[in-house]
């Protein structure tokens, strides 16, 4: 993460676009009056609001838990080999 006053990202505005969208980084732009703002690429906001999505529901986010709880604990594992 790279933090950048609002006349640094106005004066870079092209190479700070391009770290963003090509890197999956994030870059805060201070601004005045504490109206700060975080930019990210689409695939990382697109990353962000399917988590939110899947953890909406209090009965998805079990699942998830418990199978993240498998996998680290190496049961419940279904082993198929690919061909």
């Amino acid at each position: 993460m790279k933090v950048k006053s609002m006349k640094e990202f106005k004066h870079e505005l092209d190479a700070t676009l391009d770290f963003v969208s090509e890197g999956d980084d994030t870059v805060v732009i201070n601004r005045p009056d504490n109206k700060d703002v975080v930019l990210i690429s689409l695939k990382s906001y697109n990353s962000l609001q399917e988590t939110l999505y899947l953890m909406s529901s209090a009965k998805n986010k079990e699942r998830l838990d418990n199978a993240i709880h498998d996998i680290n604990k190496g049961v419940n594992l279904i082993r198929k080999e690919l061909i």
